[in-house]
């Protein structure tokens, strides 16, 4: 089953609140995630680790997917395999 982002209930610094389109609600942490791509200075992960910055998340209803302006965006089956 493809998964998809229907709303972001919660944001939390490096931590969202996601519900899908399954109707699960599950908690995804991506400080790990982040902190892994953020290894070299021109990285637009490490923009993220910016606790403001990573608050100002939106909902791409196009994509079904939660974006930054930045330009990064994450697969909605990966926050659905990260989530608890």
């Amino acid at each position: 089953m493809l998964h998809t982002v229907k709303r972001i209930l919660d944001i939390k610094p490096y931590k969202l609140t996601l519900e899908f389109n399954t109707g699960e609600v599950k908690l995804v942490d991506l400080e790990d995630r982040l902190k892994a791509k953020s290894t070299t200075t021109s990285s637009k992960f490490k923009e993220l680790l910016d606790k403001n910055y990573f608050q100002t998340v939106k909902l791409q209803p196009e994509w079904e997917t939660i974006f930054w302006d930045n330009g990064i965006d994450f697969c909605p089956d990966v926050l659905y395999s990260l989530g608890k």
